[in-house]
């Protein structure tokens, strides 16, 4: 049946309030993303009123109100329809950017420990309860947490605490058959057995369970686009949750200053031998402070730099892998040829091209090199380097989304979402050239008692105070005059 033209009229006018609502109701939302979260500069404020308010407006005000003829409608609508298509991609990008960032910047308040019940390699005991009117051994003095855990465990089985002072005690008592079982920290348990195969071959991870802890505030908030700060890089030696408190084996300190865009990088070796913070008021090597927390890493480099940290980001090992996968791998540049810790990959002296797992071979891998934890601290400043620079390629914006999926649950911090988008804005208003120094404080070779593990000796790295001197120098001099000392 043939419509009517008064029927086919209606029709076209309302196909045209309909589109028109979608593009009002998209031009709505987008504008209000970017006002709330502070996406643009004032100047380009002015721009997006004009093409993004001001004309589709215009648009839906002359193809519903004022009747243009056919071919102005027919040019109106496919308008209309190329601006429905770019802010619906517009918004897509907003909302995956903010909801990413609201999840890491609000969503982690805390810091999750993970216990492991361990049990002899042969013993007959295949499941916790199993261990109910057992013996259980634990170490209390190293670990601020133990109270937490053995509450936690007995809420599962009924059984029988026995103090040691030492971990060595404890493996000879669960040897010797003194006692069923163990209870400690994963972060703990991963570190006396790494090196010892034959400690690993005879005991058994029976259970685990973890439990959660806030983290204390850190440090003072400033406003990020016209006050220096320094913010703490910690990246935790584990594929699991980024919430797991484990050894923090990067330790990099970035002192930046926002007026005269320098970033100072400042390497600290994970095994420097320093007085940990948080009351513990012991000495231990520093990678063994994110055991205790990032609000213990934090403190521990405050009083060893005698500075003030503003903010955190912390990563685990997932983090390089997927970041740097997403990337379509980086270009990095080695100072000696070398075979990877893990995988075994080649390393050649000059750039190399490397894909995610080679990414964390390159930043993880110590043993080959004679200045060990030095060379491994110049190569997490190089991936970090590596990492930036492939990510200010303008084919940056097609492999968005797979960055932030990829980012997903492997890094969180305390900067808020407002910080990091005034400095986005900030970048966009004056699109500045950031120019970065790196340095490393240094150490002699030694070995020594730490708190975490009491009893057994260590390798230790004894801070160099000459490094230590020139980088509370170098930061001084960034945050009074944002300059890098001659």
């Amino acid at each position: 049946m043939k419509l009517s033209k008064k029927k086919v009229k209606k029709a076209k006018k309302m196909i045209s309030i309909i589109i028109g609502l979608i593009l009002f109701v998209l031009m709505l939302i987008n504008t209000y993303l970017i006002v709330k979260y502070n996406v643009l500069p004032v100047k380009y404020l002015i721009l997006y009123t004009i093409i993004i308010i001001l004309i589709p407006l215009f648009i839906i005000y002359a193809t519903i109100f004022r009747r243009p003829k056919k071919s102005f409608r027919c040019f109106f609508n496919v308008l209309e329809i190329i601006y429905i298509i770019v802010l619906l991609i517009a918004f897509i990008y907003l909302n995956q950017t903010f909801n990413f960032l609201d999840k890491f910047t609000n969503g982690y308040d805390y810091e999750t420990k993970n216990y492991y019940v361990i049990v002899a390699k042969d013993s007959k005991i295949n499941k916790i309860d199993g261990l109910n009117n057992k013996k259980i051994g634990f170490a209390k003095n190293t670990d601020t947490s133990i109270d937490k855990a053995i509450t936690e465990l007995e809420d599962k089985i009924k059984y029988e605490l026995v103090e040691k002072n030492t971990y060595n005690e404890l493996f000879a008592s669960l040897e010797n058959k003194e006692i069923d079982a163990i209870l400690m920290i994963d972060s703990l348990y991963n570190l006396l057995t790494e090196d010892d195969e034959i400690l690993r071959s005879n005991i058994k991870i029976l259970y685990q369970f973890n439990i959660k802890e806030k983290i204390k505030e850190i440090g003072k908030d400033v406003n990020v686009t016209e006050e220096p700060f320094n913010i703490y890089i910690s990246g935790i030696d584990s594929y699991g949750k980024v919430t797991d408190k484990g050894r923090s084996d990067v330790n990099i300190l970035l002192s930046v200053n926002p007026k005269t865009h320098k970033v100072l990088m400042i390497n600290i070796p994970r095994d420097y031998y320093v007085k940990l913070s948080g009351g513990i008021n012991q000495m231990d090597k520093l990678t063994h402070a994110g055991i205790y927390g990032v609000d213990v890493s934090v403190g521990t480099i405050e009083n060893l730099l005698d500075i003030e940290i503003n903010y955190y980001v912390k990563v685990n090992y997932n983090a390089v892998i997927r970041l740097v996968d997403a990337l379509g791998g980086v270009d990095v540049y080695s100072e000696y040829n070398f075979s990877s810790a893990d995988y075994h990959y080649k390393i050649v002296k000059g750039y190399n091209h490397v894909d995610g797992k080679m990414a964390l071979d390159f930043v993880r891998t110590r043993k080959a090199f004679v200045e060990a934890d030095r060379v491994r601290g110049e190569n997490q400043q190089r991936m970090i380097e590596a990492i930036m620079k492939k990510a200010n390629s303008p084919k940056i914006l097609v492999k968005y989304g797979d960055i932030l999926e990829a980012l997903d649950g492997t890094f969180t911090t305390n900067v808020s979402t407002e910080k990091i988008m005034s400095l986005v804005n900030m970048q966009l208003d004056k699109m500045p050239t950031w120019e970065t120094k790196s340095i490393s404080l240094n150490g002699t070779d030694g070995s020594g008692i730490t708190y975490s593990v009491p009893g057994m000796e260590l390798y230790i790295m004894n801070p160099d105070e000459e490094t230590i001197n020139e980088a509370k120098e170098e930061i001084d001099q960034m945050m009074e005059f944002g300059t890098f000392k001659e």
